[in-house]
């Protein structure tokens, strides 16, 4: 375009511009929005791409599909799936999902092949959210504070001693002691340090053991045999990866056990310690007033748990005396107890996903027992005292009490059972290599699967087509969509009503078991067009021009020719859609008008490629003398073919640089998106900011205040008088 046929349609465009409105000069209510200043990386977005990586890492199926559900909402309060798809031990379900920035956390439930679920609440800290669910829920492994753990690396030793008196001289000092022989040993190490011994295949033995603020680690394969009493201050570590059998134990440290420990004498974790178990550890009577956690198998010939006590039990524990539960017990795999329980007041028992606790004798029941994700098992082997019928505790939630006593739901006026908790003994909990056990009779593997594509049917929203299986959801698709509402004066700044045109859609995005996208249904509604302007309206999708198959339309609708990426328009003259704006108050309303699409994919993108999103949206002025040159877009977004080599860019009040289009030097947009529909929008010659009181704060924060400010109905946040309504 030659420079004086840009300066011609530049001064029309100024013309119709200042007369489009019916012929009316623009109000300047509304021009405080072009005093706004906004952040530099500010995209006036009301929602966000955030992308999804979902992995399992629960292996009772192998390589099986386990079904990913992600919600906005608490699926447990109604809530419903906005993306699903699948995910195997191998290849994690990914999915780029547009998310409202008032959406703080979100809800993912697993469902496994064989039916069961766990449900996880994962907080959106960031625009890339990863993570592997097993078949615990590590939701409720934040809740009970669960410490997950690591096997601490030994140190690596430059210079070793084979000098029995051993010392450490400073806290900064590493020493190695080696041993070809079995040999006796004398510590000191009262100024800090670390000390390593290693011995494989042989025994050291600690005599003297002088020490303070000490890490000491007991290398793989070598036995250490400490004949007094093995005393952990709060500031020391003990790491043991090899063989231990000692006297006594008292930890105020850290203590780490990844082979095998055995204590004999006095054994108490006092407040603050911390004790982990990877390996086998035997210990006697115990006292817990610490953090315990065992990934192993931990024996204690009787156990206390008391008020600072905590105890996680991943794997097995047994105790082959007594167990007296004052504070918490969470296991997540079998518990034995070979003599008598008592749950006392302070008490609480709680099974995860299919944990089972057996024990010989149940005393006293004053505490909780609850039960949490797939179904658990408390089993009382011999007998149930009578005060358990006469105390306070009860059985609450996803679990089965099988006893050799029948306690009733409300005997002697006690609450038993609540939250779902029943009587009986077939829950089927298979045995592994933790629960050795087990009980039941094991069901059929896995629910049918009648397309044969490795989604359960009842996961399936396609069971008879093995070329679908999910559908997946834009936002508010059951509450009737998105909206995008444009400005049609580009490259001239607006009135800032956005009302010029104004359009809401939704769309159904299919995707098959390997979460692949096969089709798209797309429903778009024209709701106002608020100007003299002939808009035309169209979309364009991160799609190649001759990708869809299979078109159906309605209103004659059908891709663009010319294209480099699939476009669709919906019309091409706003004047011809709609007689009437429906922006002015008293007017008569012209009906909306429903344009609906959609079209097959084969080879198509991935979910994480092709997302869920508004994609491209966009208007023109397809007035005689202009034409798609003059396309407008979300902040940012790209023209199509037909519009990007237009010499407007970077005339009239248009920035577009370095790439980066449709914005103003101060960073305006020509268009806005929101999560909802309908959205009310501004009655004509009102702007957005006095008709939305936190829109211009919402701006200037870059979006991190009153992200709500076009839905919050609540006193300050509108000015009622100013949105259009029809009459």
């Amino acid at each position: 375009m030659n420079k004086k046929l840009l300066s011609f349609i530049l001064g029309f465009t100024i013309l119709l511009g200042a007369c489009k409105k019916d012929n009316t000069v623009e109000n300047n209510e509304g021009k405080n929005i072009t005093d706004i200043v906004v952040p530099a990386d500010f995209q006036w977005q009301t929602s966000r791409d955030v992308n999804f990586s979902i992995g399992i890492s629960d292996s009772r199926f192998q390589n099986l599909l386990h079904v990913i559900a992600i919600y906005l909402t608490d699926p447990s309060k109604g809530g419903t799936p906005v993306a699903k798809g699948s995910a195997s031990l191998i290849t994690p379900f990914n999915a780029k999902l547009s998310v409202p920035s008032t959406i703080k956390e979100v809800y993912v439930i697993k469902t496994a092949p064989d039916g069961s679920s766990v449900t996880e609440k994962l907080s959106l800290i960031s625009n890339k959210v990863s993570t592997s669910i097993s078949s615990v829920s590590s939701a409720i492994n934040r809740k009970v504070g669960v410490v997950n753990v690591t096997a601490d690396a030994e140190p690596e030793c430059i210079n070793s001693t084979t000098n029995t008196n051993i010392d450490v001289p400073s806290s900064s000092s590493v020493v190695c002691f080696t041993a070809s022989s079995d040999v006796t040993v004398n510590v000191t190490a009262n100024s800090g340090g670390t000390l390593k011994l290693s011995a494989p295949g042989k025994t050291i033995t600690v005599g003297t053991f002088n020490h303070s603020k000490l890490k000491v680690y007991v290398s793989t394969g070598t036995t250490v045999k400490i004949n007094s009493d093995l005393n952990l201050s709060s500031s020391e570590e003990f790491t043991n990866n090899g063989t231990i059998n000692g006297s006594g134990f008292i930890n105020g440290g850290r203590f780490v056990n990844n082979g095998a420990a055995t204590f004999t004498g006095n054994f108490n974790l006092n407040g603050n310690s911390t004790t982990i178990n990877n390996g086998t550890f035997t210990a006697p009577s115990s006292n817990l007033n610490s953090d315990l956690t065992n990934n192993g198998t931990f024996t204690f010939s009787a156990l206390t748990i008391n008020g600072q006590g905590l105890l996680n039990n991943y794997c097995k524990l047994n105790v082959t005396g007594n167990l007296v539960v004052n504070k918490i017990l969470n296991n997540y795999k079998l518990v034995v107890v070979g003599n008598e329980t008592e749950v006392n007041g302070n008490g609480e028992i709680n099974l995860y996903d299919g944990a089972m606790f057996q024990t010989n004798n149940l005393t006293k029941l004053n505490g909780t027992v609850n039960g949490q994700g797939a179904t658990s098992l408390f089993k009382v082997v011999t007998n149930v005292g009578d005060d358990v019928l006469n105390n306070n505790g009860y059985f609450k939630g996803a679990l089965q009490y099988c006893g050799t006593k029948d306690i009733e739901v409300n005997q002697n006026n006690k609450k038993h059972f609540s939250d779902g908790a029943t009587k009986g003994c077939g829950v089927y909990i298979a045995k592994d290599g933790c629960n050795t056990i087990g009980n039941g009779t094991a069901p059929a593997p896995v629910k049918p699967d009648t397309d044969n594509d490795g989604v359960i049917d009842e996961q399936d929203a396609y069971p008879s087509d093995p070329t679908k299986a999910f559908n997946n959801y834009s936002l508010n698709y059951n509450g009737g969509g998105s909206t995008v509402a444009f400005e049609d004066s580009w490259p001239l700044k607006g009135d800032y009503d956005l009302n010029d045109v104004v359009l809401s859609y939704r769309y159904l995005v299919v995707t098959n078991a390997a979460n692949n996208v096969v089709r798209l249904q797309a429903e778009w509604n024209l709701l106002a067009t608020g100007g003299n302007f002939r808009n035309g309206a169209g979309i364009q999708f991160n799609l190649l021009a001759n990708s869809a198959k299979n078109f159906n339309a309605s209103n004659g609708l059908s891709p663009e020719a010319g294209q480099d990426s699939l476009v669709v328009i919906l019309f091409t003259d706003s004047r011809a859609e709609q007689a009437n704006w429906n922006t002015k108050p008293g007017v008569t309303v012209s009906p909306s008008k429903t344009y609906t699409f959609s079209f097959d994919l084969e080879n198509g993108p991935s979910l994480q490629t092709f997302g869920i999103s508004s994609y491209n949206p966009f208007v023109w002025n397809n007035t005689t003398g202009f034409g798609r040159s003059y396309e407008a877009h979300l902040y940012g977004k790209n023209p199509t073919k037909l519009a990007k080599n237009s010499n407007l860019f970077g005339t009239g009040d248009d920035n577009s640089i370095n790439g980066k289009f449709y914005g103003t030097d101060k960073k305006l947009p020509w268009a806005i998106e929101l999560p909802i529909a309908p959205f009310q929008y501004p009655a004509e010659q009102n702007s957005i900011a006095d008709t939305y009181l936190k829109f211009s704060d919402w701006a200037m924060s870059g979006g991190t205040t009153d992200q709500d400010w076009y839905s919050n109905t609540a006193s300050g946040y509108r000015n009622n008088a100013k949105i259009f309504s029809a009459n």
